[in-house]
C-alpha cells in the first residue's frame, strides 16, 4: 500500500504498508512521527496506521482535550478504518487509550503493545500538583520543551529530532492549550487504567523504560504489572519512549510477539 493520509472522525491517519492492521498511538505533545524509527519495518508485514491525536501533528484541536476524551475518539476511527481487529501500539496517553478501547470494544482489538502507558499513577497530592503544574498554560510551553530532555534518556538523531519537534510545538497557542489540558486530565478519577486492565482477555506486551522519570517503573510500572498479570513484560534501559530511544532493541522484542500472534491465527 502506498503511503497515504486521511482524516477520520477529525483525526489525521497516516497509513503505509499492507497486511494485518496495526494502529500507532503517540504520547502527549508528540505526533505520528514519533514512530518513524519503527513504522517502516512494521509496514513490511502489516498495514500501519499512525494516528495524530487532536491538536497534534496534522489533526485539528478539539474543545476540552484530555486522556479520556481521546480514548472515546479511538473506537470510531478504528471502525472507519475497518479490516480489524487491530494490534494497538500505544505510548503514554496512547497506551491508556489502547487499554480503554480494548476493554470497551474487544471486537476491535487483537492485541496490545503498551509502552509506558498512562493510567497507573498512584493518586497522591504530589501527582495532583504535578498535573496542575504542567497543566498551567503559563508553564506548559516550558514543560513541552523541558520534559523530552528529561524523559528521552538516550542521545540519537531520532531523539534530537523529537526534542526539536517539542520546541516547535511549544509556540502555537492551540498546541500549548492542548498539552496543558491533557496534563490536567491526568488528575481526573476516571483516568485509571486498572479497571480496564481487569477486563482484558487478549495478548498484551508491556514495555517499560526503567529510567522513565515521568512514569517510573517502581511506581507506575509495577502497578501496571500487577494490573496485567498475564502480560509479557520487557524492561528497557531508557526513558519514556523505547520506540524512539532504542528502536532496534524495541523491534527485537515486538517482532517475535507479532510472530506469535500470527502463529496462533494459523
Amino acid at each position: 500500500m502506498a503511503p497515504s493520509t486521511a482524516s477520520l472522525n477529525g483525526l489525521a491517519v497516516h497509513t503505509c504498508g499492507s497486511g494485518p492492521p496495526i494502529a500507532l498511538l503517540h504520547a502527549n505533545g508528540g505526533d505520528h512521527r514519533d514512530f518513524d524509527e519503527i513504522a517502516g519495518q512494521l509496514a513490511q508485514r502489516a498495514t500501519v496506521h499512525a494516528i495524530d491525536w487532536p491538536g497534534h501533528g496534522d489533526s485539528p484541536p478539539v474543545d476540552d482535550p484530555g486522556a479520556c476524551r481521546f480514548a472515546e475518539l479511538l473506537p470510531a476511527v478504528l471502525d472507519q478504518l475497518g479490516d480489524g481487529p487491530f494490534i494497538l501500539i500505544g505510548n503514554s496517553i496512547g497506551g491508556f487509550a489502547a487499554l480503554r478501547t480494548a476493554a470497551q470494544r474487544p471486537d476491535l482489538v487483537k492485541a496490545l503493545i503498551l509502552i509506558d502507558p498512562g493510567g497507573f499513577t498512584p493518586r497522591s497530592p504530589i501527582s495532583f500538583i504535578a498535573c496542575r503544574l504542567f497543566g498551567s498554560e503559563r508553564i506548559a510551553p516550558t514543560a513541552m520543551r523541558l520534559l523530552p530532555r528529561l524523559y528521552l534518556r538516550t542521545r540519537t538523531a531520532a531523539v534530537r529530532a523529537m526534542r526539536q519537534r517539542a520546541v516547535t510545538a511549544s509556540h502555537p497557542p492551540e498546541q500549548v492549550r492542548t498539552f496543558a489540558s491533557i496534563w490536567r486530565s491526568f488528575a481526573e478519577r476516571n483516568h485509571d487504567a486498572r479497571h480496564d486492565a481487569a477486563e482484558l482477555t487478549l495478548p498484551v506486551l508491556l514495555i517499560w523504560g526503567t529510567w522513565d522519570p515521568v512514569l517510573p517503573w517502581l511506581l507506575d510500572g509495577r502497578r501496571a504489572r500487577r494490573a496485567l498479570p498475564d502480560a509479557t513484560i520487557k524492561r528497557f534501559p531508557c526513558g519514556h519512549q523505547a520506540h524512539i530511544e532504542l528502536p532496534d532493541a524495541f523491534l527485537r522484542v515486538v517482532i517475535p510477539f507479532l510472530d506469535q500472534l500470527d502463529d496462533a491465527n494459523r
